[in-house]
């Protein structure tokens, strides 16, 4: 039954309805996918108002007196002839997402799940990140003094939480722990307090939001998209993307479905092995468990309750995925800037890469009509808040303290305090978790990898045994402070 004539939620699985409501999983299902689906012959586009207005039907709120306008969408959509030119695509489209608010396309899941939460009469909630979602959700909650955020987050993502002085948002921060324990301990608090937890994919409130670039891109470019390329964490904008080009094709907007494509870095890129084995879920050799990259968005390296979705959708459209190397990535950023003068991030420098192998290969001609969604650009230097809590893992749960300027260093930065103090290193040079320590960049010979590891022993009260002293736990800076944390969370079990 539609609700209001308008939408509707079912289980994905095995199509059990559910009243309009903050449900999010079936359980006679083992947890699969609650959807909204709309009622397609209601809909009816506006041409003027602000994003949530405009696409008000195809969008999860049942009253208009929900929408929150937080200016994000209507970004440009260029024509990319130079870049195109180079990758022998002659109709090669950038939606440039750097133009959000945020900077980034999370914006567009920024609004709307706040606006859902107050429909739905939640005023306090709890998610997980490494920045860029946080930031665009974080940037509406501040607004509304009624609502309570809480929020965790990686030792290294601190400073990617970019919302300042808005005390509804609590922080609490997991100094020696990655977004993948972060995503873990908010789950093992939601279910300690009751209080309701995003889920990421699995909130409609979220997902649906980040469909509306496609939807702004058919309007802009004069011809049907063939093919949309996106790099991914969750794929949630994928997925969101799959099911805007359904309505989409439903309400005679588009003639066809566009190929779907996902594209992550080699160093995070579990749903690409998963696809390269063919493999209908991502199987434990496919996890990466200690995930590390340049792009920081997308560094999720268990996406095992997605893929199964990701992979129909990818599937259904003729879709495929691809991995980006780090060398490949950088070279794309710098195309992006000179080329089309988009200083972008290197999650939407994937996209180009995946552009430049499809296309080399001859899986894309080169008449296609191409969208790349550049989905934003870093936030460097912009300011982040205090923690309100320091989380650490304690045996099977995890404790959370107030926060002191007595345990305000991560432990990535107590590695980064270790590199500059042995190696000489000046505070004007810009240490980031992928500088190489073995074999390139700062490449340390025998005597300063020595100085290095006693400087390491002494500061983390750890003995690190020759050993351990491999590359797949010191060829980056990242490596080093994984190592480090996976020793400091042994010792506290």
């Amino acid at each position: 039954m539609w609700e209001r004539n308008k939408l509707r939620l079912a289980c994905l699985s095995c199509g059990r309805e559910y009243p309009w409501s903050f449900t999010l999983q079936c359980e006679p299902c083992k947890g699969a996918l609650v959807d909204v689906d709309y009622n397609l012959e209601q809909v009816r586009i506006r041409s003027e108002g602000c994003l949530m207005e405009r696409y008000f039907d195809l969008l999860p709120l049942l009253e208009r007196d929900s929408i929150i306008d937080g200016e994000e969408g209507n970004t440009p959509c260029i024509h990319a002839k130079e870049l195109g030119r180079l990758l022998g695509l002659n109709k090669l489209y950038l939606k440039d997402e750097t133009k959000n608010p945020t900077r980034t396309t999370k914006d567009r899941q920024g609004a709307l799940p706040v606006a859902v939460f107050r429909e739905l009469g939640i005023r306090e909630f709890i998610t997980s990140s490494t920045g860029n979602s946080s930031t665009a959700i974080g940037r509406i909650v501040a607004r509304f003094p009624d609502m309570r955020m809480h929020l965790f987050v990686g030792d290294e993502f601190l400073n990617r939480v970019n919302v300042v002085g808005a005390p509804n948002l609590i922080i609490y921060w997991l100094k020696n722990g990655t977004f993948v324990e972060a995503h873990k301990a908010a789950a093992w608090f939601a279910k300690q307090s009751g209080i309701p937890s995003a889920r990421g994919i699995f909130f409609f409130g979220q997902r649906e939001g980040l469909k509306t670039a496609f939807f702004e891109a058919t309007e802009q470019i004069p011809e049907p998209i063939d093919i949309y390329i996106q790099g991914v964490s969750s794929a949630l904008g994928v997925y969101s993307t799959y099911k805007g080009a359904k309505q989409f094709l439903g309400l005679g907007k588009i003639p066809h479905m566009p190929r779907l494509v996902c594209v992550q870095e080699e160093t995070c890129n579990p749903m690409v092995r998963a696809w390269d084995d063919n493999a209908e879920t991502v199987r434990p050799e496919h996890i990466i468990p200690y995930p590390r990259g340049l792009s920081k968005s997308t560094l999720r390296g268990d996406p095992s309750m997605v893929y199964p979705y990701i992979r129909k959708v990818v599937l259904d459209t003729g879709g495929t995925m691809v991995t980006a190397t780090q060398d490949e990535m950088r070279e794309a950023r710098k195309l992006l800037y000179e080329l089309e003068g988009i200083d972008a991030c290197y999650t939407s420098a994937m996209t180009v890469v995946a552009a430049r192998k499809l296309a080399a290969s001859g899986w894309l001609k080169k008449d296609d009509v191409v969208m790349l969604n550049i989905t934003g650009a870093d936030r460097e230097g912009a300011p982040y808040p205090q923690p309100n809590f320091v989380v650490e893992k304690q045996g099977d749960g995890w404790s959370i303290e107030p926060f002191s300027e007595k345990v305000a260093r991560g432990c990535l930065d107590r590695v980064y305090e270790v590199i500059r103090a042995t190696l000489k290193i000046p505070e004007q040079m810009k240490l980031d978790t992928e500088i190489k320590l073995l074999g390139a960049d700062l490449a340390l010979d025998s005597v300063a990898q020595l100085e290095f590891v006693l400087a390491l022993e002494k500061e983390f009260g750890l003995e690190i045994p020759p050993e351990h002293i491999t590359r797949e736990n010191f060829l980056t800076i990242g490596h080093v402070a994984d190592y480090l944390r996976k020793r400091l969370q042994s010792c506290s079990a």
